[in-house]
């Protein structure tokens, strides 16, 4: 259900446009000209970064990829739709169960101060220096000793543990374990870095509490498109489960525990912790440092409750006076699954990065083309959790669903064979089949064969479906066929660096053509089967 709307001026500071007007005469060659593969490499790199933690919903990094989106829709003129969205940001909300997400955190049950002698407490800020940990709660008062990663492993071997006593100690340490060549598996990481399993082990031997540090993510080594720099810290309300490796495992324990940025341990330590991390990186051995005239205070308190998400929303109103009150939707879901308990990051390139590129790239063409019917850009948040995004839009849709055309969704299209795509909805929407056709003319796209009789248990499983059970005729286009051509699916190995970006390329070029005669056909596809 729609709750509430947030404006982007307010939000993030920008100007509302009027409706852009392109340069040029428009028409599909003007707008099949702007697809190119240095802006989807850009749109797909920054989506993609490792700085953006993965997209989960909901989070901070999440947030960054609606900014990011907004302002490219701004750009090619998109526009919120009057008394439905304000700011191109939609918001709904998504409920947690005891079962699966959404933990949340109670902020007033959550502090942290530090006291020097006899000074005055200095106290840290909720949000900005530190925020709890999923399944803990208590407070406590100690000692602070710092012991690199928590980790006590005799299979690798290492050991921060080792040698002292923790009773009654606050423990600190970094998040996941060494970026040692060989140490553990060297850029594997292993279920030794489990944040619950440390906490697990500190609290058996007698922590009161523990401050694990946010470590900035590990980047790639050859120069990138774009570095989108630091994301601020944010509550991890759900955390990734990959494929290939155990299910993270939320333990309730008794003692409070807070995640807290590098810059906040350098002010308890008086010392950059971030030097000792690489040291350890360096030596593979453990580092050890101690405050004993300094005492911590501090509480968590975390529970399970509902989230708010955004989707993305906006329009480009139409040229044709009587057609621009029809909508061609195109969508795609840009959120993915996030971090896991390890510090592992799921960048999610493919999965969505690729779909919401282009996207942007569609949206963009369609700016300077001037189709005859409105385009309507929906981006989904709460895909990977059960498309919560598309069915709360179409729970309550920003138009009514007999004004939309048709849907076009566009979910993974960075790897498999560059001349193949895998189009589900034909068997639904048998009509689209010749304008698809049509579609592949217009102009060459690099797209040769399209694989519309295999995969149908697929086509309930992604954004479309949502519409298609409004009675709006919906296309999903995907790389090709799951089980061969994406061995990195739900893994941290879906990077930037595997994606095909020729690919990409190929497919928006035909996915424009395709949304191009949809806006621009006297016609109109009939209600699906």
């Amino acid at each position: 259900m729609r709750v509430s709307a947030v404006r982007i001026l307010a939000a993030f500071g920008l100007a509302l446009f009027g409706l852009y007007v392109p340069d040029g005469d428009g028409g599909h060659a003007a707008g099949f000209a702007t697809i190119t593969k240095d802006d989807l490499l850009k749109h797909v790199s920054f989506l993609a970064s490792p700085e953006l933690e993965g997209r989960d919903t909901p989070s901070a990094g999440l947030k960054r990829a609606a900014e990011f989106a907004v302002d490219v829709l701004r750009e090619a003129g998109f526009v919120d739709i009057e008394e439905v969205t304000e700011g191109l940001l939609w918001t709904y909300q998504q409920k947690g169960s005891a079962s699966g997400p959404f933990a949340v955190p109670k902020p007033e049950g959550c502090k942290l101060t530090l006291r020097r002698g006899g000074d005055a407490p200095e106290k840290f800020q909720y949000g900005v220096d530190f925020v709890p940990v999923p399944g803990g709660g208590g407070e406590a008062s100690g000692e602070a000793i710092f012991m690199g990663f928590g980790i006590d492993s005799d299979k690798h071997p290492y050991n921060d543990l080792k040698g002292k006593s923790w009773k009654g100690k606050v423990a600190v340490f970094f998040e996941g374990e060494p970026r040692h060549r060989k140490l553990f598996e060297g850029t594997t990481i292993t279920r030794e870095a489990d944040l619950y399993r440390k906490i697990d082990e500190l609290e058996k031997r007698g922590a009161i509490g523990v401050l694990c540090i946010r470590r900035p993510p590990e980047l790639p080594k050859k120069k990138r498109v774009i570095e989108p720099g630091p994301t601020p810290l944010s509550f991890r309300h759900s955390w990734a489960s990959f494929i290939g490796t155990p299910p993270p495992v939320v333990k309730e324990f008794e003692i409070p525990a807070l995640e807290i940025t590098a810059e906040a341990a350098a002010k308890i330590f008086g010392a950059d912790l971030l030097e000792l991390a690489e040291k350890i990186d360096s030596r593979g051995k453990p580092e050890r440092l101690e405050l004993p005239d300094v005492e911590l205070s501090l509480s968590s308190a975390t529970g399970i409750g509902t989230v708010e998400v955004q989707n993305v929303v906006g329009v480009l109103r139409g040229s044709d006076p009587i057609l621009a009150d029809e909508y061609v939707v195109i969508g795609a879901h840009y959120d993915h699954l996030g971090v896991d308990p390890a510090g592992r990051i799921g960048t999610g390139a493919d999965d969505n990065g690729s779909g919401v590129s282009t996207v942007l790239e569609l949206a963009q063409a369609f700016g300077k083309a001037k189709p005859r019917r409105s385009v309507l850009v929906m981006l989904f948040a709460g895909e990977e959790d059960g498309l919560h995004g598309s069915r709360a839009l179409c729970a309550n849709p920003p138009v009514p669903p007999a004004d939309m055309v048709a849907m076009v969704n566009m979910d993974m299209l960075g790897r498999g064979d560059r001349d193949t795509l895998l189009l589900l909805g034909l068997q639904q929407n048998p009509e689209l089949e010749k304008l698809v056709q049509r579609a592949k003319k217009l102009k060459k796209t690099g797209v040769k064969k399209l694989i519309t009789n295999r995969g149908q248990d697929l086509y309930q499983r992604s954004d479309h479906y949502a519409f298609h059970e409004l009675g709006v005729p919906a296309l999903f286009f995907y790389e090709g066929w799951p089980e061969t051509d994406n061995k990195d699916y739900h893994t941290f190995d879906d990077s930037v660096e595997r994606l095909d970006i020729t690919k990409i390329w190929n497919s928006a070029k035909l996915l424009y053509s395709v949304t191009w005669l949809l806006a621009n056909d006297d016609s109109r596809p009939p209600k699906p089967r």
